[in-house]
């Protein structure tokens, strides 16, 4: 029968178990601001993402999600904010309309580059229509 003294060392000397879970990595592109207006037949935006990943951006495009009150996805609209390259730590801003997409009330957002590369994004939303 192990001593208790034995057993104080094995469980001592016995390496800690190491969580398998990996650090969340950093989003590639930061939403800073994001303003909207529905016009007739029309939303405008306004707004400014950061480039917060370690590499350089290429042709950055923004994917809009619109959404119903169910939750059901109305449409898709894809937004080119940049053909250059945008390195880290700059910010864009940018003005655009794109077409009312009736029904919607709320909108999400996600990122690529003109590759076809996903982007993470911070501040995905949702975010609402008025």
């Amino acid at each position: 029968m192990m001593r208790r003294r034995e057993f104080l060392w094995v469980a001592l000397a016995a390496p800690a178990p190491q969580s398998n879970k990996r650090q969340p990595r950093a989003a590639d592109v930061q939403v800073v601001r994001l303003t909207t207006v529905r016009q007739e037949r029309v939303i405008a935006y306004d707004g400014t993402v950061k480039i917060t990943g370690e590499k350089p951006v290429s042709g950055l495009v923004l994917i809009f999600e619109f959404f119903a009150t169910t939750k059901a996805l109305l449409s898709m609209q894809k937004i080119e904010v940049d053909e250059g390259t945008l390195r880290p730590g700059e910010e864009h801003s940018f003005q655009f309309q794109g077409n009312d997409v009736p029904r919607a009330v709320s909108f999400r957002l996600s990122a690529k580059d003109n590759r076809g590369r996903d982007l993470s994004l911070s501040g995905e939303g949702p975010y609402t229509l008025d």
